[in-house]
């Protein structure tokens, strides 16, 4: 699955490589917490990281990121850590358990475990020239590390991610990354990336967009009986529960089939501030 990009969406999309290609230069960044080595200095650890922004390119969040929850709140932790200090991230079982509300021996076996699998993860993005469309994969990771004595681990994103999480300065989505902590569905996660996105607190869109940022499995995408089953309604229902939202949902049809998805959202004034 890949995000197909318009000819009008291009000239974003060319501010954000020519960007890539400045932060190239050089090819030096600062390192982030991290331990000895070149830098000499020792852990910091950021305190309170549930406060910290989530800040993301909007063609990033609709996207097919590939990433399975525990993946996803890895990147989003480290890119909210790392804020605009590019460089190698360290992340502590210590304040991973803190942020997620889970045993530090449990958060550092999922934070090794997820890093390992993300070796091999990318995001996919379709870009039309002038010759046709060109499927790009995007791998997250340069490089990964761990420390079983530490219990940390570090990462280093690919130079062609950063302009997607760094430096931006329009079209991009921000929310704290603690409204996020309560999470158990990646769904879920990416709806409210979804409404985050808008400032309207309307969103409309198109089913096969939908299924696209969903990365959907065939039954939910031939089925939406299914789709609303399986990913719609217990999304829905975790926002509402666990990051407050008044939600109401609804859709429209081309012939027989759905083809438009709407929602309409705000935060419940009667929940909790974040």
């Amino acid at each position: 699955m890949c995000l197909h990009l318009t000819v009008a969406q291009m000239p974003g999309l060319w501010h954000i490589w020519l960007k890539c290609a400045r932060l190239k230069q050089g090819n030096k960044y600062p390192e982030v917490g991290t331990v000895g080595g070149a830098m000499g200095r020792k852990p910091s650890i950021t305190r309170g990281l549930q406060s910290k922004n989530v800040v993301v390119a909007n063609t990033l969040v609709r996207s097919a990121q590939s990433l399975s929850l525990a993946e996803k709140r890895i990147v989003f932790a480290a890119a909210a850590k790392m804020g605009n200090n590019f460089g190698e991230v360290i992340l502590h079982a210590s304040e991973y358990a803190e942020t997620f509300d889970m045993p530090v021996k449990q958060a550092y076996e999922q934070l090794k475990n997820a890093v390992e699998g993300m070796r091999t993860r990318y995001f996919t993005l379709a870009v039309p020239d002038r010759e046709g469309v060109m499927i790009w994969k995007i791998n997250w990771l340069q490089k990964i590390g761990y420390d079983d004595g530490k219990a940390r681990v570090g990462l280093r994103f690919c130079e062609d991610v950063l302009p997607y999480l760094c430096d931006l300065t329009k079209e991009f989505t921000k929310y704290k990354l603690k409204q996020a902590c309560a999470l158990r569905s990646v769904h879920s996660w990416r709806l409210l990336e979804l409404f985050e996105q808008q400032s309207s607190g309307w969103l409309a869109i198109k089913i096969e967009d939908f299924h696209h940022a969903m990365e959907s499995n065939d039954s939910c995408r031939n089925n939406f009986a299914q789709l609303k089953r399986k990913i719609i309604e217990p999304a829905i229902k975790e926002l509402r529960e666990k990051d407050n939202w008044l939600i109401d949902f609804s859709f429209t049809k081309a012939g027989r089939k759905v083809d438009l998805l709407k929602f309409t959202f705000k935060k419940n004034p009667q929940g909790k501030l974040f």
